[in-house]
């Protein structure tokens, strides 16, 4: 069986780091077994509005837990995380857009 591609995105970080970002059906469903609480609140912005911007960096996170969970690995908490997303609007806007409406190919 071959490997599933994803398709992963950087994001630059407060602190100068560059994490990964991705969501896909895999990966989400690896998420609601060890965070259903995170998946259930996706769900909800996902399928209301989801245009606030505190939504939107939620979506981020889920997007970064996605690309960098791995069982017994430290990965930054959501609270972690929000404190190092740069303020910076169009950014947020831009990268929720590339998440959730990804261009085709």
């Amino acid at each position: 069986m071959s490997e599933i591609k994803n398709t992963y995105q950087d994001f630059l970080l407060n602190n100068d780091e560059t994490v990964k970002l991705t969501l896909t059906f895999g990966k989400l469903n690896v998420l609601k077994s060890y965070n259903n609480e995170l998946y259930t609140r996706f769900n909800k912005i996902n399928y209301g509005k989801g245009e606030e911007v505190l939504d939107m960096v939620t979506i981020i996170y889920v997007a970064y837990w996605c690309a960098n969970y791995k069982v017994g690995e430290k990965i930054y908490s959501e609270d972690e995380f929000i404190e190092l997303v740069p303020f910076d609007m169009i950014e947020i806007q831009r990268v929720y857009n590339s998440l959730m409406r990804p261009k085709k190919k």
